[in-house]
């Protein structure tokens, strides 16, 4: 579409409306500091793969961002080519979203994302909208400023500089682990040699730990505690969410059956690094499992309920944001 009223429209998105949401995703990610924040399906998981840092990962991706941010406000020549390079980016990762069964949380704008399907209709309104409507370039003049591009530099390498300096160091490891504090009469047992903390824990193929003991499982090598009567005939250990809808539901209308509760630990996953429990937090119904929580200072990147299925020490199960195969509750 041509015209001087359509060449606004396409300025004003490609200059303005495209720049500002690439910047929120952007600061949600900043503040976050976490690559829980990235798309689990298109980027985690094969960054995983890769053997990737997902720290490093995380900053980079930021700072490309601000590039991308960068070239569409100061360097208008380039800003409708950045716009669609960046818009189908993202339609493309949440895309692979939704075809890896990702339905719940893409990351792009924070722990507290919208679902991939929602995110994935505003991209393509906004790629829809810098198709349709052409900017007009300016006229050529024999004078170019430099302005633009020097300013341009100026906040790309602010950009660059703020992502690794403040996402880099929040992947460090604590020099001292936090533990869950002590241990009560009765209670789990307890682990003698606790695994030093990681910055983050990240597993995108828990299937693989099925016929294996607990004990060879990583995440259990860092728990303080240890769910109790794990060599019995069959225990069941959840990985929760205080903030995780699904959790919650398997809580009110699975885990507060008495006979199934006595056979499940259910191990609260931190809300981050500091804390432990979310300030929104749904109320834990009555129930007869047995409560843990994983150990404050590593970032768990967990899709919650994980859940393990222990036969005679030995993992039968394992799966990630669902507990009713491991449980038996399908009907």
């Amino acid at each position: 579409m041509r015209g001087p009223v359509t060449a606004k429209i396409g300025l004003v998105l490609c200059r303005i409306v495209v720049p500002l949401w690439v910047l929120s995703g952007a600061v949600f990610k900043l503040i976050e500091r976490s690559p829980r924040t990235l798309p689990r399906e298109t980027i985690l998981n094969v960054a995983d793969g890769l053997g990737l840092h997902l720290y490093g990962l995380l900053a980079t991706l930021i700072a490309l961002e601000f590039l991308a941010i960068a070239v569409m406000v100061f360097l208008g020549r380039f800003a409708r080519a950045m716009a669609l390079f960046m818009l189908t980016a993202f339609c493309l990762i949440l895309l692979g979203e939704l075809v890896g069964g990702n339905f719940t949380d893409c990351g792009c704008l924070g722990a507290n994302s919208p679902p991939p399907w929602v995110m994935l209709a505003i991209d393509g309104a906004l790629l829809a909208g810098v198709l349709l409507f052409k900017p007009t370039r300016g006229t050529p003049t024999a004078r170019v400023s430099r302005w633009p591009v020097v300013t341009a530099l100026v906040v790309i390498l602010a950009g660059f500089g703020t992502s690794f300096s403040l996402v880099i160091p929040a992947g460090r490891a604590p020099e001292t682990p936090n533990v869950n504090g002590p241990v009560p009469p009765n209670g789990p047992r307890v682990n003698p040699a606790p695994a030093t903390l990681p910055g983050y824990w990240f597993a995108s193929e828990v299937e693989s730990w099925i016929g294996k003991p607990w004990q060879e499982i990583d995440l259990f090598r860092y728990m303080r505690k240890w769910p109790k009567e794990m060599d019995s005939a069959k225990r069941y250990v959840v990985f929760y969410s205080r903030t995780c809808d699904h959790c919650e539901e398997m809580f009110l209308y699975d885990l507060t059956d008495p006979a199934l509760g006595s056979m499940v630990t259910a191990v609260e996953v931190p809300q981050s690094k500091s804390v432990l429990t979310s300030s929104d937090a749904w109320p834990m119904p009555a129930t007869e499992c047995e409560l843990l929580a994983l150990p404050l200072g590593c970032d768990w990147i967990i899709t919650a309920p994980l859940t393990i299925t222990v036969e005679n020490g030995i993992v039968t199960c394992a799966t990630e944001g669902d507990h009713i195969q491991c449980m038996g509750l399908a009907d």
